[in-house]
């Protein structure tokens, strides 16, 4: 039985955070509880991730299962940072009645590239799983370092992703690679093309694993998509420009009537 583990923030309509590949809830910390001033922010550890427990296959569709069973009665908008969007958009897909609305921050739903869609090269992918069997501790410093490359503050942004996830052991290896797999695998555009609620992406400019262009491209294949670039951010947005990003996050919300909290 996989027992996922949460962490709770404020009262009100319910928001389900789900973070990215080898993070956990704390990365959400201080996100989390800015938003929780207006509303009830689930943080969930994806399995084996954090304090949660795994699930055996692990794959996109044994993670969303595991996850659906967490979230609360009522529908619920689901923000998913990079591979969290892609458990997000799964979801929204496999569990339409259960989700309201999706907010998708520096996730792409084709994470590889290929001649028609921007992504990261499969090689530098496959690379990075091979280091990964090296030396995992290095390999993850070098992932996260990758996330805030080119930002003028990188190390104190650095800093923060490192206090924030500190408190957790890494994932399992056989976890990790597993979640490179989905990763790998995952193609969602005609998911996103099919949706039928509210969808907010926010990207960082300066992204090195998920290219700003993929917003464009997004946008043809779902219109009523409202599309966010985070000047100067890389790959967490949420915490090298929180602000910008809690205020369009929280734009998004009263426009589509997702959380009924008064937001000042």
């Amino acid at each position: 039985m996989t027992v996922l583990h949460k962490q709770v923030y404020g009262q009100g309509d319910p928001v389900i955070m789900l973070h990215g590949w080898a993070m956990h809830t704390g990365v959400w910390r201080d996100f989390a509880l800015q938003m929780a001033e207006q509303c009830q922010v689930i943080c969930v550890d994806l399995p084996g991730h954090g304090l949660s427990s795994s699930v055996s296959p692990y794959t996109l569709d044994s993670v969303v299962d595991a996850i659906v069973k967490e979230l609360p009665g009522q529908a619920c908008a689901v923000i998913g940072w990079s591979l969290g969007g892609n458990i997000a958009l799964r979801l929204a897909e496999k569990y339409p009645e259960r989700i309201n609305s999706l907010i998708l921050i520096a996730s792409n739903p084709r994470f590889i590239k290929t001649e028609s869609w921007p992504g990261m090269d499969p090689q530098v992918l496959k690379q990075f799983a091979s280091h990964l069997q090296d030396n995992s501790a290095q390999t993850l410093l070098r992932f996260m370092s990758l996330q805030v490359h080119g930002h003028p503050d990188a190390k104190s942004i650095l800093k923060k992703i490192q206090v924030a996830t500190q408190d957790c052991a890494t994932p399992a290896y056989e976890v990790l690679m597993a979640g490179l797999s989905v990763l790998q695998a995952v193609d969602q555009l005609k998911t996103l093309s099919s949706l039928k609620i509210p969808v907010q992406m926010i990207l960082g400019e300066q992204d090195r694993l998920v290219p700003v262009s993929v917003g464009e491209q997004c946008r043809m294949l779902l219109p009523e998509l409202e599309l966010h670039q985070i000047a100067g951010a890389g790959h967490v947005p949420f915490i090298a420009e929180q602000q910008q990003v809690l205020d369009r996050v929280r734009e998004f919300m009263v426009k589509n009537s997702v959380c009924t909290g008064h937001y000042l």
